[in-house]
């Protein structure tokens, strides 16, 4: 008698060019752990840096224009991550050698975060600092890459909802725990603390021994799904490296659908939070704003944490995928039409609460789906690159389309555009033909 673990193995080899490779063994939890410290320095070193110590150095530097500054580093910042990460996770693709694909990458990516991060307070100009801050996101996002691919590199296909899970945790406990070291000692040293442990957590993942050497791929690939580097790769031209990263809708749709579906819901979130300060003390009216966004903050990280290991397991056992991303986005866009029609301090606080469990059970099931509609083996560092790329230009978009929308019509027309975006973003996963 076979459960829905079995069941789901069977649908995912059957609809997926890349799941019919897909690792057979169980992961030791002691790979998830290093996984997750790994995950856990890239996001703590840049969203405590993104949140408090970046703005802190440029107040600092030129008080009169500190909010144009930062706005120009945090765009720049953000074009470099949408380059970084599938340049970098092409590369990792095409990496031979006797320390594996992923870990090079993720060693010389924290060691790029770092290094930003320990010369960032050392700067005297305001270039100094845009420079330092490009190496700082645009190698978190190619650090991202390689770590994401590492999931379909080692994660059988019928665990990859509970690890999503578990890594999408990284998120909200990195930015938590970021914050809360930086804020408790000077500028300077938040910097050199963030620096030493984007460089320090990674290190146990960072010497784990890969899960197999590589070798030669049989006429189908690699039984064990871990594909070698392409022939002559490693020398194509320039031209020819730029028009291997695009990936084809036409030939490959499900990816094509996947990849509307993670900006659609990325530029949700980001427009939603966005304003959040100005909502509570103009619409709202509490009386202490930078108290009630960290109240929704903490209610909001209590509801990713609360959703994404229960909604993981949940879907690892039915072996769907899609009725759980679909779920999520529906929760997140009731969540913020709340927000726009009743905007007062007891609605606001449940729905920070609904807009993290949907974002919670989004985070780990989207991540788990990607994985599952992935064009080529030999480019899974590549493509998921891609994918953090549309979640990075949304970032960056997100402040020119909150900007108009607020302009035009209020918090209400923000919250609600936020609302549409998040439904989109569900529903855009529902065309995938290869998973459930």
């Amino acid at each position: 008698m076979r459960g829905p673990s079995a069941q789901m193995e069977i649908s995912y080899r059957e609809g997926s060019a890349p799941a019919r490779h897909a690792p057979a063994a169980p992961v030791p939890r002691h790979w998830i752990t290093a996984y997750f410290l790994a995950a856990l320095a890239m996001w703590a070193g840049l969203l405590a840096a993104a949140q408090i110590l970046l703005p802190a150095r440029l107040a600092a530097l030129d008080p009169a224009r500190q909010v144009w500054h930062l706005g120009l580093i945090t765009a720049l910042g953000a074009a470099a991550a949408i380059v970084s990460s599938p340049v970098a996770g092409s590369l990792s693709d095409r990496t031979a050698s006797r320390f594996g694909r992923r870990r090079p990458w993720v060693l010389a990516s924290a060691l790029a975060c770092s290094l930003g991060l320990l010369a960032l307070p050392l700067q005297t100009s305001v270039a100094g600092v845009g420079a330092c801050w490009i190496l700082v996101h645009g190698g978190s996002n190619a650090m991202a890459a390689a770590l994401c691919a590492a999931i379909p590199d080692r994660v059988p296909a019928a665990r990859r909802g509970l690890v999503s899970g578990i890594a999408g945790l990284a998120m909200p406990v990195g930015l938590v725990v970021g914050t809360t070291l930086v804020s408790a000692v000077p500028t300077w040293a938040g910097f050199v603390l963030m620096g030493g442990l984007t460089l320090a957590l990674p290190l146990p993942y960072v010497m784990l021994e890969e899960h197999a050497p590589l070798r030669a791929p049989g006429p189908d690939g690699p039984p064990d799904g871990r594909p070698v580097p392409e022939p002559g790769a490693r020398r194509r031209s320039p031209a020819a490296f730029a028009a291997g990263l695009y990936v084809s809708p036409r030939r490959h749709p499900d990816f094509a659908w996947a990849l509307s579906g993670r900006f659609f819901s990325q530029l949700s979130v980001s427009i939603a939070t966005l304003y959040l300060l100005y909502f509570l003390r103009d619409a709202v009216r509490v009386g202490d704003p930078a108290r009630g966004v960290a109240v929704l903050s903490l209610l909001y990280t209590a509801g990713v944490v609360a959703a994404s290991l229960a909604a993981g397991r949940a879907s690892d056992r039915t072996g769907r995928r899609k009725p759980f991303v679909i779920v999520a986005s529906l929760l997140m866009g009731a969540a913020l039409t709340c927000m726009a029609l009743v905007p007062v301090w007891s609605a606001a606080m449940a729905s920070a609460l609904v807009l993290g469990t949907g974002y919670g059970v989004y985070l780990a099931i989207d991540q788990a789906l990607v994985t599952e509609v992935l064009p080529l083996e030999r480019d899974r560092a590549k493509d998921l690159g891609l994918v953090n790329a549309a979640g990075s230009g949304a970032v960056a978009l997100a402040p020119l389309v909150a900007a108009g929308t607020l302009l035009a019509g209020g918090f209400s027309a923000l919250f609600t555009g936020g609302a549409v975006l998040a439904v989109a973003g569900g529903l855009a996963v529902q065309p995938i033909r290869s998973v459930r």
